[in-house]
């Protein structure tokens, strides 16, 4: 069986064909080391071993694995992330192909040639074995990666001519990828990494002022569940913090790290030019700070803007359909 896999910092998303229909999920990553203890006849899988070491997903760890950095994407947990994905998919384990995905400043080298190095360590590392507690094992086969932000503009590229070009603007929770294609996928002309522009320069202003002004800690999955609903979900706040003075402080932090993770993603974008349409994607990509500084950094008309009503799937789902697309060809030759 074949699965998609875009492991991100912030959450899993698979991709997946069965019985003839494309099927979605979304797993968050919140793993602590050593196992939790579980009660009763509980549901899902929850812990893990993988070369020794012990592994729980557990939401509410305050102290759960950091996975908004580079060296993540190569980690133990990381591969533990991907099992636990599979696992709570309700995908029946089995062996499967798995395809992945590395930020650009991993997948490229300075001169814009693949890294063979770091691709095969990607390979290696997505197919270590994990145990999963009380359950049958999925076997990884075949791992083939790509590289992050390009896949997620396929289907857009599709509908462009060659004289067109699309930037795509990937925003994830650790890394900002762009890149600069041309229509019907005829050429890259430009890719940009920045390692440190991600969604996690607002979520770890969360947990600040939270350990600051509310005197809580909260984990990495608590902080991005705030992030998402604090506009929309006032019970989630309150919940978590009793004082409506604390909880101003809170959103005021929220506002002021989204309008600097704006302007930060603005900056990068300067270096590109001669595109004709524009699409967001990743995590990040429906902060609508995000949004207003890419609309007003790129000035193209809104009819070539392009931001999806579920932007965290674009990449995953773009794997999909340029691989899907790609064996269909050669079944054809």
């Amino acid at each position: 069986m074949k699965i998609y896999v875009d492991d991100g910092s912030t959450n899993i998303k698979l991709a997946w064909v069965e019985d003839g229909k494309v099927k979605t999920f979304m797993s968050p990553n919140s793993f602590k080391r050593e196992w939790s203890m579980r009660f009763g006849e509980s549901q899902g899988v929850e812990n893990y071993e993988i070369e020794g070491e012990q592994f729980a997903y557990d939401t509410q760890a305050a102290d759960a694995e950091v996975t908004t950095d580079t060296r993540y994407q190569y980690s133990r947990v990381n591969t533990v992330a991907i099992h636990h994905a599979l696992h709570a998919s309700g995908i029946k384990p089995q062996p499967v192909d798995i395809t992945v995905t590395l930020p650009l400043s991993e997948f490229l080298t300075s001169g814009n040639t693949p890294n063979d190095a770091n691709i095969a360590r990607k390979k290696s590392s997505v197919k270590r074995a994990v145990d999963a507690q009380g359950a049958t094992n999925f076997v990884v086969g075949h791992v083939n990666v790509l590289p992050e932000s390009i896949p997620a503009g396929f289907v857009k590229l599709g509908q462009l001519t060659e004289d067109e070009a699309l930037l795509i603007v990937d925003l994830g929770g650790t890394t900002l990828d762009v890149s600069q294609v041309k229509g019907q996928m005829s050429g890259i002309t430009m890719t940009y990494c920045d390692p440190k522009i991600g969604v996690s320069m607002v979520t770890d202003g969360i947990r600040d002022v939270m350990a600051g002004a509310a005197r809580t800690r909260i984990s990495p999955l608590t902080a991005d569940k705030l992030l998402i609903s604090y506009e929309g979900d006032a019970a989630l706040l309150t919940t978590r913090i009793f004082d409506a003075t604390q909880r101003a402080a809170v959103v005021e932090r929220i506002k002021q790290q989204e309008s600097v993770l704006g302007h930060r993603v603005s900056d990068a974008l300067e270096r590109f030019s001669g595109y004709t349409h524009v699409m967001c994607v990743g995590g990040g990509a429906n902060i609508q700070a995000v949004i207003d500084a890419v609309k007003q950094a790129t000035q193209v008309p809104a009819d070539r803007f392009f931001v999806s009503g579920n932007a965290q799937y674009d990449l995953v789902l773009g794997m999909l359909n340029m691989n899907e697309e790609i064996n269909d060809e050669n079944a054809e030759g």
